[in-house]
């Protein structure tokens, strides 16, 4: 096959990729390699499997690559990118680091490998490796927006905004930039961000994520104003646009919610006998104080703050879902990948927290590899919870709260889901209420000490002292003293607010 037949090939398989015909991208890079060891092609061919989830057999094939070419930095980022996936810190960073030895100044092994560093509460590490970058490529969009994230999960709000600044300066479409800087913002009718962002509404350029944001900001900035009509109509045109995105339907959640619960009827009662770390969730719904709890307990000498953790999730989906019961070794692989993931955060004795809210649905699953557990569950006013999920725009996006009337129906799924697990394990959940927290701070945290099996430290009243980054959209919020306007947030939109007067 000629030079110029395989440079057409490539960029035929490129479109192909983009396009997330993977299955023919893998077929036709297969039959390539059997005859010619092109570098491009293994590349292409392990980012076709990451796209697929097949991270396993992307890491086989990266490792062929490496036995043809050992020089290639790109070999080192994708196979280093693929234990990123599995979430094999260690590992990945072993080999970004190879990858940085041949070309120091690669920039996307920089970028990967600060993007690692923020995962694992190395944020000065993280901020020094993204500085390098635009010390070499000033402009790099993605860049400016990791470290500018990084610095609002670390408080420095001012330097994030100088940032976010300089995005819109390169390209002023890039409205993510304004919806961050809403979130540190207080707006009047003169603001001149605010007066820039009406205008760029009739921007024809902007599609609609870039809609999305701008609208999100919008509703922000006519909140502070109580211009409560106009923040809700720019809300609701946010939340629309999701929507239409994203193509939710809450049918398939309730399935999820039934499925969970005949799961676990359906299993054997295998459990392991032992913890060998003391974890704590915290769970309940997005925006019902989880951060805030997180925070206080993270402040705590003996407790060492993991953060909104994605682990749990695949955990099921790997060795329960798919399973007609489970065995003893089932549940020692459960827990074997749980304690190898937390420890790449943390392997100290301290007490561990976990703070992803939807782990609500895997709780029982959880105390049968983790049985010394303990969950916490957040409860707040729901009109006021379910309105602070309408308006927020979130990282990983929930897509249930798109919808008003979406949003009832999973609230109440939750509930029920709740009610299921607390006539099992009633010594194991503890109520946490939001407002009771906010009003009676001290009491209520000697309480959640006391649950916890954790002695009283008087670092947890200060808990907006503690300098861990918060990767949460409540980055903002859980750095500043109790206040208790968060009570009643609702208030002024009542009228807006119908269909979620049912859950009162």
């Amino acid at each position: 096959m000629s030079t110029l037949h395989l440079k057409k090939k490539f960029d035929e398989l490129k479109k192909k990729f983009l396009e997330n015909r993977n299955d023919e991208v893998i077929k036709e890079c297969e039959k390539i390699l059997k005859e010619n060891k092109i570098d491009v092609f293994y590349n292409l061919l392990c980012l076709a499997f990451n796209n697929k989830g097949e991270t396993y057999k992307a890491i086989d094939i990266m490792n062929e690559a490496l036995s043809h070419n050992s020089k290639n930095a790109d070999f080192y980022n994708n196979i280093g990118m693929s234990f990123t996936n599995i979430y094999k810190y260690k590992k990945a960073e072993e080999f970004y680091n190879k990858g940085l030895e041949i070309d120091e100044n690669n920039l996307e092994i920089l970028n990967n490998l600060g993007n690692l560093k923020k995962s694992l509460y190395k944020s000065e590490e993280a901020v020094e490796i993204f500085k390098k970058i635009l010390s070499i490529q000033p402009n790099a969009i993605i860049v400016i927006y990791n470290l500018a994230l990084l610095y609002n999960q670390m408080g420095k709000f001012k330097e994030s905004k100088k940032l976010l600044e300089k995005m819109l300066s390169i390209k002023t479409e890039l409205t993510m930039a304004d919806r961050m800087i809403s979130q540190t913002t207080k707006y009047d009718g003169n603001h001149p961000h605010f007066l820039n962002m009406k205008k760029k509404l009739s921007n024809k350029k902007l599609d609609d994520k870039s809609l999305l944001h701008l609208h999100y900001a919008l509703g922000k900035a006519y909140n502070d104003q109580k211009k409560f009509k106009e923040s809700f109509d720019n809300y609701k045109k946010a939340n629309c646009l999701s929507k239409r995105l994203s193509k939710y339907k809450f049918e398939r959640d309730k399935k999820k919610f039934v499925l969970i619960k005949n799961k676990f009827c359906s299993l054997s009662k295998a459990q392991l006998n032992t913890n060998s770390r003391n974890f704590l969730f915290i769970i309940g719904l997005p925006r019902s104080g989880t951060s805030l709890t997180e925070q206080i307990l993270s402040s705590h000498k003996n407790v060492f703050g993991g953060g909104e953790l994605p682990y749990l999730e695949k955990i099921f989906k790997k060795y329960i879902e798919k399973k007609e019961n489970i065995v003893e070794d089932d549940l020692l692989n459960c827990k074997k990948d749980y304690i190898e993931f937390t420890s790449n955060l943390d392997d100290s004795n301290k007490f561990f927290t976990d703070k992803a809210p939807l782990n609500f649905f895997y709780l029982g699953f959880i105390l049968k590899f983790l049985p010394n557990s303990k969950f916490i569950n957040l409860i707040r006013n729901p009109v006021d919870n379910c309105w602070s999920m309408y308006k927020n725009c979130f990282p990983t996006k929930i897509n249930f709260a798109d919808d008003l009337e979406d949003l009832v129906n999973y609230y109440k799924q939750y509930q029920s889901l709740m009610n299921f697990w607390k006539k099992s394990f009633p010594s194991h959940i503890y109520d946490l209420q939001y407002e009771n927290l906010v009003v009676n701070t001290k009491f209520e945290v000697e309480k959640l000490l006391k649950f916890c099996s954790l002695d009283w430290d008087e670092n947890c009243l200060s808990h907006y002292k503690n300098k861990r980054a918060i990767k949460t959209i409540s980055f903002n919020q859980a750095r500043k003293p109790i206040y208790k306007s968060s009570i009643k947030s609702f208030s002024g939109y009542e009228n807006y607010l119908e269909p979620l007067k049912e859950l009162i």
